[in-house]
């Protein structure tokens, strides 16, 4: 019974050294998007449209396309490039999404303003994506504007090598908002660290000397 436990609980060290982290986080300002992480660098931004006519207000803390929502079908495409500074596998993220006035105002009605996004996540010939859907009632008791944020794991896990580029391609349709536009408040990126193969090789080894115990036990 001592031996299996042992066995359990390195078994439990090693689940713990790949469980799931925040491998990026950041508020936008318009385009301007930091790279402080530990697991990235080099981050940028390439939007459809600059968003300089919406430089004021609620949309100087957001990142907003100049693309009217309303109608149009094919909505904004949004694209981010990082380069990982170590091996990482990609699973989830989060986006922030709020709806703003032509001018970067919020909304004064209290309709409610819906929309989708799909995000491809790509590095050289691999490619994943992920759906959100977002709803937002403009006109809050306070009157204060809140980004809808919502969660979405891609349907395969990506893992990028040290080095490499990946992008993140967002493209969002609010098509029955009436007139409006649609910003970005936050992006975080999850996944787990790839563990060098040395690492790997101690805990192998590890485990196999825990059930060579157990068997003299």
């Amino acid at each position: 019974m001592r031996a299996f436990l042992s066995i359990s609980a390195f078994l439990l060290c090693i689940s713990g050294v790949q469980a799931a982290t925040t491998l990026y986080e950041t508020q936008f300002r318009q385009t301007v998007i930091n790279a402080d992480s530990d697991f990235l660098d080099n981050a940028s931004v390439t939007l459809t449209n600059p968003s300089t006519s919406l430089s004021s207000n609620l949309a100087a803390n957001l990142l907003v396309p100049s693309v009217q929502m309303n109608g149009n079908n094919t909505g904004w495409t949004v694209t981010f490039s990082f380069t990982a500074t170590q091996d990482i596998t990609i699973s989830s993220l989060d986006l922030g999404f709020q709806f703003v006035t032509g001018i970067g105002t919020r909304h004064d009605n209290a309709d409610s303003k819906a929309g989708t996004a799909t995000v491809t996540l790509a590095s050289g010939d691999l490619s994943s994506t992920a759906d959100l859907s977002f709803e937002r009632v403009q006109a809050d008791k306070d009157g204060t504007p809140t980004a809808d944020v919502q969660e979405a794991s891609f349907n395969t896990p990506l893992t990028v090598k040290a080095g490499e580029t990946f992008t993140l391609t967002v493209n969002a349709k609010a098509p029955e908002t009436g007139g409006t536009f649609l910003g970005l408040s936050q992006l975080g990126l999850h996944g787990d660290l790839v563990p060098e193969p040395a690492t790997a090789s101690l805990g192998l080894l590890g485990l196999a000397a825990l059930l060579m115990r157990r068997r003299r036990v």
